[in-house]
């Protein structure tokens, strides 16, 4: 891979990884007021979500750019950082995890009685749209993680029919 396609694909991670770490703060947030005041009800101001949606927009565009146009790079052999890398997409994914956790049960009562308002059915749509971002940015890191704990293939002997002279 050339100098350029690498620098394209790290500048979509880079973007990607400051979408995700938004998220992450956010949901690290919402996890803090709902276990600090479980029985209320909790309304997200209009900025927090413009940004939670900006996020999701920009992360998801560059998700996808990456998959259509651009491979993981390769070359790299570093199975410590590979290791590292496939953590922390593992660890994004137990936060998105969390999310969802702590909003089902938030939101169990109405669920219950089937009172599906369309207040809630929005908040629902977010959280699976959230925890979908999560998950692609989860993958990126295992497949990055993943090319850079495969071990280089050796030179082989040159094909039949070729000669170095």
């Amino acid at each position: 891979m050339t100098a350029r396609p690498r620098l394209a694909y790290g500048i979509l991670l880079l973007l990607q990884t400051i979408c995700a770490a938004l998220l992450l703060f956010y949901i690290h947030m919402a996890f803090r007021i709902v276990t600090e005041k479980p029985g209320e009800l909790h309304s997200l101001p209009a900025s927090i979500l413009l940004q939670v949606v900006i996020a999701i927009l920009i992360g998801q565009s560059c998700y996808w750019t990456r998959l259509r146009q651009l491979p993981v790079p390769d070359g790299i052999y570093s199975p410590v950082l590979g290791h590292l890398l496939a953590f922390a997409g593992r660890l994004s994914s137990i936060f998105g995890g969390a999310l969802f956790s702590i909003y089902f049960l938030r939101q169990l009562p109405a669920i219950q009685q089937l009172s599906l308002d369309a207040g809630l059915l929005w908040r629902c749509i977010l959280v699976f749209i959230i925890l979908f971002s999560v998950y692609c940015y989860t993958l990126e890191l295992e497949r990055l993680g993943a090319a850079w704990q495969k071990v280089p293939e050796p030179a082989g002997p040159e094909p039949p029919g070729k000669s170095a002279g």
